[in-house]
């Protein structure tokens, strides 16, 4: 889910500009692990996972931008693959709990305004035994961590992204009990694999 104007501009940009290098063995991994048969990609923006999408299950891709649901539908068109596009915003959802047994998302919770609230809405729509799959960026543990903290101001108001979230732990604090990891790119971008314990509403 991208901005709009002069930073979506400058963020399009830099995503283009790694997607080619990185960021496309990074979304194969991430599509790799989904299981249907009912799955949701929240933020799909302008519909770059979707070369990745399986075929013979329900697809849903929400997105709070009107304009890039356009782009992502006629991508979807284009590779022949049925899709369900829903404009919506992930903090407010409008599904029924327990309607999905997998979601998605890549470098969406960097950019949501609030994340925890995101993280809710999703806990709330996957069924129990259900998962979360996340491709993002988050801020280091390490010493690189320090310097994150002090130009992630700077960083957001020219790209709109937050460099310095801990999605794991956000993820923790609404509910979902088993998280994991793989790093991708030192511990900075991760796949994080988030299950909603069987048994849990």
């Amino acid at each position: 889910m991208l901005k709009g104007g002069l930073k979506g501009i400058a963020y399009d940009f830099l995503l283009s500009f790694f997607e080619g290098i990185l960021v496309k063995k990074w979304r194969r991994k991430l599509w790799n692990q989904v299981k249907g048969p009912r799955i949701l990609e929240v933020g799909v923006g302008t519909g770059l996972n979707i070369f990745y999408y399986p075929f013979g299950v329900s697809l849903t891709a929400l997105d709070l931008s009107e304009e890039y649901l356009q782009r992502a539908r006629l991508r979807a068109e284009r590779m022949k693959k049925p899709v369900e596009f829903v404009q919506g915003d992930v903090k407010v959802m409008p599904f029924k709990e327990a309607s999905f047994d997998t979601v998605v998302s890549s470098f969406l919770f960097c950019q949501v305004d609030d994340p925890r609230a995101g993280l809710q809405e999703i806990y709330r729509v996957l069924k129990p035994g259900g998962r979360l799959l996340m491709l993002e960026h988050v801020n280091s543990r390490g010493k690189l961590g320090k310097m994150m903290n002090i130009i992630s101001g700077p960083f957001y108001r020219l790209f709109g992204d937050h460099i310095a979230r801990d999605t794991e732990v956000l993820a923790r604090q609404v509910g979902f009990k088993k998280v994991s990891t793989t790093h991708l790119f030192l511990d900075i971008v991760k796949l994080i694999y988030v299950e909603k314990e069987k048994g849990q509403s």
